[in-house]
């Protein structure tokens, strides 16, 4: 017998072992043994109270029973939605807006579904292998991806805004469909809407792109159907001069002339800080850095035991996840500007400006000044300043710490060709 079978308890005058005890009252030994001897009741309180059975009021229903679709609920964010549990996971459909004609005929639809068996677990049509997350609910679960993914000492970079850009595009009147359905056609459908907003060749191509890579990971989190990626991917890029997106003249380089006329524009109000980005920006046209690195610049990076010193860029380099080293070589102009700010051995970044500050304040200046350029562009003017001096790709991409692909589609803005070219021109022509 098992634990507690033969003991003997006294119940209305009478003795008897539990066993005894359990059929005359229906109440299992096992539940008597609990009650008496954890619980501390009294023999007539054990023996008399009914079990509170949970199945009345919901539990695992039996097999081959149909489930009750779930009821719609109002979500916090001002959506309708269902949540059911299935095989042990928890499941969720969102409809639309609560309470709107729209969420109301998807929900009939879903309920519709339901019925018919779509999601019977027992058929093996559970939520996720009829692929029945729905679009919205793979984007919420990517960008929790994204944001923890896409962060540099603990700050997100600029990729989590992109990204959520491209998911409010994609949500646009699609966000109720089930994320099985979403084919090339809809993906054609979110990029049309970039293009009907007059969106740029690039920066749509590079949204659509952004939607193609949230089905691919959810593939791979088993939220969706592989082949539901593999058909994403078949839609071609926008080509130049072959579709209605305008194609944005290419960022040039940021002459000397703008740069002379921008300077006396900065900060205004503040005389001090005026010398000092201008020498930032004159330190920036020299070297080639980015904004970042010119702004994260700190004692510590610099190595200066020679004539030529040698920045090792920490924090701010934007290839370090890919293993990836960036320095740059200050020569004595770069030494010149910098020495001033070195005063001290002052702690953390030199010059003490954050990103978007410097920016901010170039953009301004630049625009009294009558012709409009970023910092960025200064790292463009370096490139080209290098390929035409010294006729070498190769001398541009190492000023600016840079692949060749990169330098020669990007910051170098001249022909390659363009001297043998003036000569053949010349020559023969």
């Amino acid at each position: 017998m098992a634990q507690g079978d033969e003991t003997v308890v006294e119940y209305r005058g009478e003795k008897m072992n539990l066993v005894e005890l359990s059929k005359r009252c229906g109440i299992s030994v096992k539940t008597l043994y609990a009650r008496i001897f954890t619980y501390g009741k009294t023999v007539e309180e054990a023996a008399t109270v009914p079990v509170r059975r949970a199945s009345l009021y919901g539990g695992r229903p039996a097999a081959g029973v149909p489930r009750p679709v779930p009821k719609l609920k109002r979500h916090p964010s001002g959506r309708a939605y269902s949540r059911w549990r299935m095989t042990g996971k928890i499941n969720e459909r969102y409809f639309g807006k609560h309470g709107s004609a729209e969420a109301n005929t998807a929900y009939r639809k879903f309920a519709t579904d339901w019925v018919a068996g779509k999601y019977d677990a027992a058929t093996g049509s559970g939520m996720k292998n009829a692929g029945g997350v729905s679009v919205a609910s793979l984007a919420e679960q990517w960008m929790v991806h994204v944001r923890d993914y896409y962060t540099k000492d603990g700050k997100p970079t600029s990729e989590v805004k992109t990204c959520l850009a491209a998911v409010r595009l994609v949500l646009e009147g699609v966000e109720n469909r089930l994320a099985t359905d979403f084919d090339p056609a809809a993906l054609r459908a979110c990029r049309q809407i970039l293009i009907d907003w007059g969106t740029a060749r690039s920066t749509v191509n590079a949204y659509i792109n952004r939607v193609v890579r949230m089905f691919g990971w959810g593939a791979g989190q088993s939220l969706v159907p592989p082949g539901v990626h593999g058909a994403l991917r078949l839609v071609e890029k926008l080509k130049a001069g072959r579709s209605a997106a305008p194609d944005r003249p290419k960022k040039r380089p940021a002459t000397d002339a703008q740069i002379k006329a921008t300077i006396p524009h900065l900060t205004p109000s503040d005389p001090e800080r005026r010398v000092k980005i201008a020498a930032m920006v004159r330190l920036q046209r020299l070297t080639g850095m980015r904004s970042g690195e010119v702004c994260a610049l700190e004692v510590g990076d610099l190595e200066h035991t020679t004539d030529v010193w040698i920045y090792r860029v920490g924090k701010a380099n934007k290839n370090r996840h890919r293993g990836k080293a960036q320095t740059y070589y200050l020569g004595p102009k770069s030494i010149a500007l910098l020495t001033p700010y070195l005063e001290g051995n002052p702690v953390g970044p030199i010059f003490g400006e954050g990103t978007e500050d410097y920016s901010h304040a170039i953009s301004r200046a630049s625009v009294k000044a009558g012709s409009r350029w970023s910092p960025h562009q200064l790292r463009h003017a370096l490139a080209t300043e290098v390929a035409e001096k010294f006729r070498s790709l190769d001398y541009a991409a190492a000023a600016i710490g840079d692949t060749n692909a990169v330098a020669s589609a990007v910051y170098v803005h001249l022909d390659p060709q363009m001297r043998a070219k003036i000569e053949i021109a010349r020559a023969m022509g």
